[in-house]
């Protein structure tokens, strides 16, 4: 029979090995859809053998005790996540920009959070942006090639992966040179640039990147100290951290930025990879483009047309052969129902140069997913003084924490693409859609991305519902421990 101290001791390695096998066993997914195998270290092999010899030698007061880590441990979690979910309530404020404030933004659509928002401050966080001083070749383009050169990869939909990184690095207000005094750890990197085809990006393979980024991760000298909980990963298209093949092994408790909640269609095997507890949605970058739909914005009594959609139409190839998919897709079924009613809803498939007068012409701008929930015509919208009408069931939008979405855009079913669509726009007069636009306008300084902490952009609301993620607490064992001690 093993002593007392011994048991103890054993007990607990055998509660390690346990729980750290129990979270192994979530194994990530390949393209194919298989489970991928992560690689554990030995250590693992000797806490489990250690498991089997406190076992057989446990005396009655030994596993009493193990009963009781074990229980401290339960109620240790329950408490942790009480006391996360009660911290959403308050901590918000934002304050001028060129698109409005934050007064107005909760004028148009009162939030909660406004009882604690007070212009000119700065969301209360510091950040530590990793550097070519902590880890050498970051994940960027070269320098000598012409994605890097030429800027191509801030200047589309999935600039975010840039500018986040851009904007942190000069804010006075939130960035910290000081590991110590970082509530959060920011890795920059370009990695939708790293795998598009040259001259646009790097050309990597998703095999390359995994690699890249697996040397990189392990070198990050700050990232064990809380199994990366607070650690900052922007992840800009709807495939999320499935850019990253081995993120579900290496980084599955970090925080991700992307501006997709939920999945995209050729990657749903992969799913889910979006955990709305930790993770935050990006608004889509569309910063060029602000100004064409600004400048072809007419008034609501102005416009011809009552709604409209131009837009490619997934098919079979891209949603990976699910043909039943691509007949029940929304955009496939907008574009029937403009053909049987072209005098209510104008829908177009493919890329138009007229898009922004379209927009601009249309009272309300349908706004269906395509290969994944989110779309970028969400923003566009309110920039070009239309009335979103958003048709994706399963999108989650950002923000949600303090914006009432219900106040400045319409969400309408997928499985309603009809007649009553179009019936339903008809009944709302002009006064009301008027109404709805003027919210939409004195909110839309959350989607412009402008790199000022203490101003209502894109940046800093982002930053304020980053801070609601504190992920500076104990882990379960560590209580665990505390308690027995």
């Amino acid at each position: 029979m093993l002593s007392f101290f011994h048991s103890f001791v054993l007990s607990l390695l055998c509660l390690l090995g346990w729980r750290k096998t129990m979270r192994s066993r979530r194994r990530p997914l390949t393209t194919s859809g298989r489970a991928r195998r992560c690689s554990h270290p030995p250590l693992r092999l000797l806490l489990l053998a250690s498991c089997l010899l406190a076992w057989s030698g446990f005396d009655d007061g030994t596993t009493a005790s193990a009963k009781k880590i074990a229980s401290s441990s339960s109620s240790s979690s329950s408490s942790s996540s009480s006391s996360s979910s009660s911290s959403e309530s308050n901590q918000f404020g934002i304050s001028n920009t060129p698109f409005g404030t934050w007064q107005e933004v909760f004028t148009a659509a009162p939030s909660r959070a406004e009882e604690s928002i007070r212009d000119g401050i700065s969301p209360p966080i510091k950040i530590y942006v990793y550097n070519d001083a902590d880890v050498r070749k970051l994940l960027f383009p070269g320098k000598e090639t012409q994605a890097y050169k030429s800027g191509v990869c801030g200047m589309k939909m999935y600039g975010s992966q840039v500018h986040i990184a851009d904007f942190l690095m000069k804010s006075k207000e939130l960035r910290t040179e000081n590991p110590s005094d970082a509530d959060f750890f920011f890795l920059p990197g370009w990695p939708k640039c790293m795998l598009d085809a040259p001259p646009s990006g790097a050309g990597l393979t998703d095999d390359e990147l995994a690699k890249r980024l697996n040397g990189i991760i392990a070198k990050l000298p700050y990232i064990k100290k809380s199994g990366g909980r607070d650690h900052v990963f922007v992840w800009p298209s709807g495939r999320g951290p499935t850019l990253y093949r081995d993120w579900r092994c290496k980084i599955p408790n970090s925080i991700f930025l992307t501006p997709e909640g939920f999945y995209t269609d050729p990657y749903r095997t992969l799913a889910p990879y979006f955990d709305p507890w930790k993770d935050v949605v990006l608004p889509g970058f569309m910063d060029g483009r602000k100004d064409s739909y600004l400048g072809t914005n007419k008034r609501i009594s102005e416009r011809t047309k009552l709604a409209s959609f131009a837009g490619t139409v997934p098919d079979g190839q891209q949603l990976k052969g699910d043909d039943k998919h691509v007949k029940a897709h929304p955009r496939e079924r907008l574009l029937k129902l403009s053909k049987k009613y072209p005098e209510d809803l104008l829908a177009i498939s493919g890329r138009t140069p007229k898009y922004a007068e379209i927009l601009g012409d249309s009272k309300f701008c349908i706004v269906p997913r395509g290969l994944s929930p989110w779309t970028l015509r969400t923003y566009e919208t309110f920039f070009a003084g239309c009335v979103p009408v958003i048709i994706s069931d399963s999108v989650r939008l950002p923000f949600q924490e303090f914006l009432d979405w219900s106040l400045i855009s319409i969400k309408w079913p997928e499985a309603k693409i009809d007649e009553s669509l179009l019936t339903y726009l008809k009944s709302i007069p002009d006064e009301e859609i008027e109404k709805i636009v003027r919210r939409g306008v004195q909110v839309r300084c959350v989607f412009a991305y402008q790199a000022d902490a203490t101003k209502c952009n894109a940046f800093s609301a982002i930053m304020w519902a980053l801070s609601l993620k504190d992920r500076n607490v104990a882990s379960t064992s560590e209580w665990a421990l505390r308690d027995e001690m």
